[in-house]
C-alpha cells in the first residue's frame, strides 16, 4: 500500500508549504513551519520523530542561505533554531530545555572558582586521576 497517496491533501486544499526564499507559508502567510504545517510534519513523521528533526535541519540550512542572500543582517541563531527545529522536542523537553539554559549560562561565566573542576589551577584541560587519594 503506497502510504505517500495518504500524505495528499484532498482536491481543492492545498497544504501549508513553504514559500522561498521568504520561507512564509503559501496558505496562511504565517513563518513557516506555520501550525498546520507542523500537525501535518508531526503526523506523517510520526514513526520517525528522529527523521523529522533531521529534514527540518536541513530546510533550516537551506533558510538560512536565503536569508543570507536576501538580508544585509544576520538572522538570529536561536529564533530560527526554535522556529525550525525546536518544536519537534518532546513536550516533557522543557525542563531539560531549562537546564541546558544554566549549563550554557555557567559556561559562559567561565569554570568554577576554588580550583575545582577539570584539573585545578595551573592545570587546564588535565582531568585528575581519582585512583589516588590526594596527597
Amino acid at each position: 500500500m503506497d502510504r505517500r497517496a495518504d500524505r495528499v491533501p484532498p482536491a481543492g486544499r492545498r497544504g501549508h508549504v513553504a514559500a522561498r526564499p521568504a520561507w512564509r507559508c503559501r496558505v496562511c502567510a504565517a513563518p513557516w513551519p506555520c501550525q498546520p504545517a507542523k500537525l501535518a510534519l508531526r503526523v506523517e513523521y510520526a514513526h520517525d520523530p528522529v527523521g523529522l528533526s533531521v529534514y527540518l535541519c536541513v530546510l533550516l540550512h537551506e533558510a538560512v542561505g536565503d536569508w543570507l542572500r536576501l538580508r544585509p543582517r544576520p538572522p538570529d541563531p536561536a529564533e530560527l533554531f526554535a522556529r525550525f527545529v525546536g518544536w519537534t522536542r518532546p513536550v516533557g523537553a522543557a525542563a531539560e530545555r531549562g537546564r541546558l539554559d544554566q549549563l550554557l549560562a555557567r559556561t559562559a561565566t567561565g569554570p568554577p572558582r576554588g580550583g575545582r573542576g577539570r584539573g585545578g589551577p595551573g592545570r587546564p584541560g588535565r582531568v585528575p586521576d581519582r585512583r589516588r587519594p590526594p596527597g
